[in-house]
């Protein structure tokens, strides 16, 4: 079943925080598999910001399912990394305080910028400093999910 699907199938029972997280994980893990492979003449830099970004996305989604927000409420978020981080600080999520590299790729991340890039300059996230940011994220969802 495909992300989007994931939404659309109110009630079917695969939409839960498991799922989420799960989900989370496995981008989380194809973002550190492209940033361990030496560069070559293509470079996966906005592939990377992405995955990192919708991990970031599913692991925060997670943690708010599971603490009682709907589907619903959360497909209004959207991909509102910013909006996202606010709301889980607000049920005391742990990590949510040091994400400034996080808060930074949601600008880009919302307008679904590292989907479609644009050949404008644009200012890039550390990606050092915001995969440790998710990963603290990403551990943080755990221990309030497990």
């Amino acid at each position: 079943m495909s992300y989007k699907n994931m939404f659309d199938a109110p009630g079917d029972g695969s939409q839960d925080e498991n799922t989420l997280y799960s989900l989370s994980g496995e981008f989380l893990e194809a973002a550190r598999t492209l940033q361990s492979v030496p560069p070559t003449k293509t470079k996966y830099s906005h592939v990377i910001y992405y995955l990192l970004g919708h991990s970031a996305e599913l692991a925060l989604k997670a943690f708010l399912f599971k603490r009682g927000h709907t589907l619903e409420q959360l497909m209004k978020i959207g991909h509102d990394l910013g909006k996202l981080i606010s709301v889980a600080a607000e049920h005391n999520l742990k990590s949510t305080k040091d994400t400034i590299q996080l808060k930074e790729l949601s600008k880009l991340y919302k307008t679904k910028q590292y989907e479609y890039r644009k050949n404008s300059g644009v200012n890039l996230p550390d990606l050092q400093c915001l995969t440790e940011e998710i990963e603290n994220i990403h551990t943080a969802v755990f221990d309030a999910l497990f």
